[in-house]
């Protein structure tokens, strides 16, 4: 499209003041037009509801918090990402790394991942808990608290749903939705950008996956959610293909979907935030030892494949 495309020759740094932008203007303009067509929808008191809604109870208001929720991923990852990229390269897909195909044993490797997992992820988010701010910074941890709580109640009002239709739209929005957005900025081309600037593969992981993390607003969450953010960002530079991480993603959160629902039509009784929890010091010992292993299997398979390939 372009001759030359704009940002094609910026610097590390420049590129993410670009992005930044992009992300900050279209996803206010994508939002102006979300609330136009939301008042359009669900009628010009729909923005009272949401503001006044203290529980989430009411289903009217849960199913406008779902469309906003859908306005949010497409305005403030996929459309500024596919607008820098745009104004990046002009092979959208090579960018990407959309053009490495689906690599179906590390998408398998990298679900056996995320499940071995589960108990040091737990133990993690308990490190989170227990972490305390000094008191000079009581009113940022009490402001950390009250953001954890909003988002809990929200993933519950989504979630909450035992209907069919409310199953699989829930699987578009939290599974397929977010996963293509979140990974389209944070791999597709934070871990590009982080990768260029450090020359660091690791650094080029670990920055894009605390951003990642940190941007959820779920402080006590946030270092489980790092660990994902850091599996998902070695799963895309090992393969080189953005839909290994794109379809793990979706898959661990698929997961939590999948067994809330089950809870909810009292077909099993679990709590998809406990799954894979364990006090034990063996437990939690040998979910790190499994996740190293896998991670390993997961490098090692990758690296033959492309000396084969290469060879």
């Amino acid at each position: 499209m372009f001759r030359q495309p704009p940002f094609r020759d910026f610097p590390p740094y420049l590129k993410l003041l670009c992005l930044t932008l992009l992300v900050v203007s279209i996803g206010l303009m994508v939002l102006a037009v979300g609330t136009g067509l939301a008042i359009l929808i669900f009628g010009k008191g729909v923005l009272d509801a949401i503001s006044q809604a203290a529980n989430y109870t009411e289903p009217s208001t849960v199913v406008a918090l779902k469309f906003f929720q859908i306005v949010n991923q497409f305005g403030v990852f996929i459309l500024p990402a596919l607008v820098f990229v745009l104004l990046t390269d002009n092979d959208i897909p090579g960018y990407l790394g959309m053009k490495r195909g689906w690599h179906r044993m590390a998408v398998f490797y990298g679900t056996v991942l995320i499940f071995v997992s589960l108990p040091l992820s737990h133990w993690l988010m308990e490190l989170n808990g227990a972490f305390r701010f000094p008191s000079s910074l009581a009113g940022v941890e009490q402001w950390m608290k009250l953001k954890e709580d909003e988002a809990d109640t929200l993933t519950e009002a989504f979630l909450s749903t035992g209907s069919l239709g409310g199953f699989l739209f829930n699987l578009l929005m939290i599974a397929a939705v977010a996963a293509i957005g979140e990974e389209l900025v944070f791999r597709g081309i934070l871990v590009r950008i982080f990768r260029e600037w450090t020359r660091n593969i690791h650094l080029a992981v670990i920055i894009p996956a605390f951003i990642f993390s940190a941007l959820h607003l779920q402080f006590y969450g946030f270092l489980p959610r790092l660990l994902l953010g850091v599996f998902l960002g070695y799963l895309f530079v090992w393969t080189g293909s953005l839909w290994v991480p794109v379809l793990v993603h979706f898959l661990n959160n698929a997961f939590a979907v999948i067994i809330a629902w089950m809870d909810v039509r009292g077909w099993i009784k679990a709590d998809f935030e406990n799954v894979g929890a364990s006090s034990s010091p063996w437990v939690i010992g040998s979910s790190l030892v499994i996740t190293a292993l896998v991670l390993w299997v997961i490098y090692h398979h990758e690296r033959l494949k492309e000396n084969g390939a290469s060879g």
